[in-house]
């Protein structure tokens, strides 16, 4: 994955040749940008009870991605709240607190939406 800017990394991890995820590393631009990643598109195999949670209590996240998760995507437009989600609680239960879900528009860098999160 090509970056779209010298502090962006994207990598896409595999285990044993099957896609996991997708991981968007900023590295920071200080003073006035932090670091943060973004994770999207997570393989529904992966999404068990080890290997997603190994991943993100790893991570500082800025946000999940959802927009190909049609589970969540359908639980939000039905107005379940994002901690109420499979990938809310997954977060929830990996440290992070959801601060909102989101879209914002950045000039087409913007990518999807998603569920904003920090760890607590």
């Amino acid at each position: 994955m090509r970056p779209s800017s010298k502090e962006e990394f994207k990598v896409e991890l595999k285990l044993g040749g099957s896609h996991l995820c997708h991981i968007k590393i900023f590295t920071g631009r200080p003073p006035h940008y932090g670091p943060w990643a973004e994770v999207f598109n997570l393989s529904p195999d992966f999404v068990g009870p080890v290997g997603a949670p190994r991943l993100l209590r790893l991570t500082q996240i800025h946000g999940a991605e959802y927009i190909e998760d049609g589970e969540t995507f359908n639980a939000l437009r039905r107005g379940i709240s994002p901690e109420e989600t499979w990938l809310g609680r997954l977060l929830t239960r990996c440290g992070f607190c959801i601060i909102k879900d989101w879209y914002f528009p950045e000039g087409w860098l913007e990518g999807g939406m998603k569920l904003q999160a920090e760890k607590v």
